[in-house]
This record gives structure tokens, sequence and C-alpha cells, in this order.
């Protein structure tokens, strides 16, 4: 009986196999054989091309990909280069849930630029080691901020703010404000 998935190939001057479609498939699209490599099975009177049995599919470019994920990461690295750090101080401004003068500092400076600036200010705070945090247990603080503002105008001058606050250790959350201006 003659069996339609048994082939033969022509390789290197002699006859290997037998091969079925998927094997040849394989053989052929890794580069293993040539695409001038013939196939025979029973009931072919001659040998035939192996593209005329399977096709030859268009390999990738190999630096292609490379040069997408080369492109992608530099696109990322532009990205955190460029709103990282704004980024992570916004979240730090946000997310302070413990009663510490680090977290009660992070949060007066995110109280001062939601709600002591003019639309379109841009602050610039100095550290927590040139600021003033008095922690007033068991759920208070005040936090004197220093820093410059820069106005929509361009003019550019300093700045002290006192934030008070109050920590709700329930929900673990600084609340406080409003934000008083103090001169410097």
């Amino acid at each position: 009986m003659i069996s339609p998935e048994i082939f033969y190939l022509h390789i290197h001057g002699e006859q290997r196999g037998p091969y079925t479609i998927p094997q040849i498939d394989h053989l052929l699209n890794s580069g293993l054989i040539a695409e001038e490599t013939l196939y025979w099975r029973e009931g072919l009177e001659q040998w035939q091309p192996v593209t005329t049995l399977v096709k030859l599919r268009k390999r990738a470019n190999p630096w292609l990909r490379r040069i997408i994920i080369f492109g992608f990461v530099l696109l990322i690295g532009f990205v955190v280069q460029f709103f990282g750090s704004v980024a992570l101080l916004g979240w730090r401004e946000a997310n302070q849930h413990e009663y510490t003068a680090s977290s009660a500092y992070w949060r007066a400076r995110g109280i001062v630029r939601g709600g002591a600036l003019a639309p379109g200010a841009v602050v610039d705070f100095g550290d927590f080691a040139g600021s003033s945090v008095e922690l007033q247990p068991p759920d208070g603080a005040t936090v004197h901020l220093h820093g410059e503002i820069t106005e929509p105008t361009g003019q550019v001058r300093k700045m002290t703010w006192t934030v008070p606050l109050q920590y709700d250790a329930k929900a673990r959350e600084w609340n406080g404000g409003p934000p008083q201006e103090v001169a410097p």
C-alpha cells in the first residue's frame, strides 16, 4: 500500500527518509535543506523540487527585531529620564502613610503644590534637611517648607510656607492646610 504521507529526500547525492510533510517543512524553513533539494514518494515517476511540496516562507530579518527592541528600550529610557523624577516626586507627595517627619514633609509639599500656587506657576522645593518639621504627638505636625516659585511671567521669587497637618491613624493619611505663606 502506498502512503501519501511518506517522502524521501535527495540530499548530498543520497536518498534519505522517510519524512512527513511537517518534517520537510521544518527542514526547509529552518535552513537545514536547500530550496533545490528534491523529493520523491511512491507513485511518482521522478524526483520533484521540495518547494512544490511545501512553501518556503520568507525569513524575518534578524536585525529588524533587534532594532525594534532597541528603539522601544530607547523610548522607555527617554520617558523615564524625562518624566520619571516628576512622577516619583508626585507619588511621594501623595502617598505618605506613616506618622513620621519625612512623611509629613512630603505630604506638605503635595498640599502646597495642590493649593498655594497660581495657575502656571512652578515650584522648586528645598530638600528635607533645609525644612523644619515639628511633630506634635499624637497626631499633629507643622511643616515649614522653603522653595522658589517661577511665575508664568518668568519672575522667580523665594518663598516659605507653613503647613499645619493632622494625621488620621485609622485611614493612615495626612490631611491639612491650607498652607500659609511666610516671608522668607
